[in-house]
């Protein structure tokens, strides 16, 4: 598809960027595609979780999110898993499983009761660092994505495709035409007047990021397999940790948040 752009504007230090169209094809695209869910932070208590005092510093403080229970959930392994053996170092298949589940509540209000979240894991890499990755359908049309590292726990990124008040999912030859539709409505309709004010007063408000924010740069618009539009903004704070959000069309809910990473001063 061809790639769309508007004229480049200066607004909180950055630039608007072009245009371009992404969706999700399957769970091994998790980190590879820029689309994402519908979601709000809840609060947390001062609560520990259960997590061996041997397990690193980040799981042992880690908090439970206000009003969370654990859910009557399986985790099972994916079919698409690299290894079903993580490293006496990583987090067992249950642990990754149960942050993945606290974490789904904590953005999308999901008890997962009766729910099957389908668990891969991947060892150290070039990267340094293991990961694992939980996804579950909701519905045939709502599946929620959690990333952590597979040795802290701690969340990279948190997504879902689709939405919950879709009712069937998208699968027809015109599938493309649709999210071409979509996207140039999207376009014409969304403007930058007061854009990235929204962003940061949602972004502040909701809790997702606490330090203050140095610079908020518009990236692209994008559509999901269900033709659900979202518009990703790239976050830098004081401290040079980058974040990227990808807000509803109305910029009103959280359709992606994913930790990039800490840049130099």
């Amino acid at each position: 598809m061809s790639r769309k752009s508007l004229h480049s504007r200066n607004v909180v230090k950055n630039s608007f960027k072009g245009f371009k169209l992404i969706t999700f094809i399957g769970v091994s695209s998790l980190i590879l595609t820029q689309v994402a869910v519908a979601s709000e932070l809840g609060t947390k208590d001062k609560v520990p979780t259960t997590y061996n005092i041997s397990k690193p510093s980040y799981i042992v403080n880690e908090q439970i999110p206000t009003g969370y229970v654990k859910a009557n959930y399986q985790a099972i392994y994916s079919p698409h898993t690299l290894s079903k053996a993580p490293s006496s170092k990583d987090l067992s298949l249950q642990e990754a499983a149960e942050i993945a589940a606290q974490e789904i509540f904590k953005f999308f209000g999901e008890k997962l009761d009766n729910q099957t979240l389908e668990m891969s894991y991947s060892p150290e890499s070039s990267k340094n660092r293991s990961q694992w990755w939980a996804q579950v359908g909701i519905t045939s049309s709502y599946r929620l994505l959690v990333e952590i590292d597979g040795g802290t726990g701690e969340l990279i990124r948190i997504k879902c495709t689709g939405g919950p008040n879709l009712d069937i999912e998208i699968d027809t030859p015109s599938t493309d035409k649709l999210i071409s539709e979509r996207l140039d409505t999207g376009i014409k309709e969304f403007t930058l007047d007061d854009a990235y004010a929204k962003v940061e007063n949602f972004i502040t408000k909701k809790g997702y990021i606490a330090e203050p924010i140095k610079s908020i740069t518009y990236q692209y618009i994008s559509a999901d397999a269900f033709a659900v539009v979202d518009h990703t903004f790239d976050v830098t704070t004081d401290s040079n940790k980058l974040y990227r959000f990808a807000l509803s069309e109305d910029l009103t809910q959280l359709r992606d948040y994913w930790v990039l990473k800490t840049e130099n001063k």
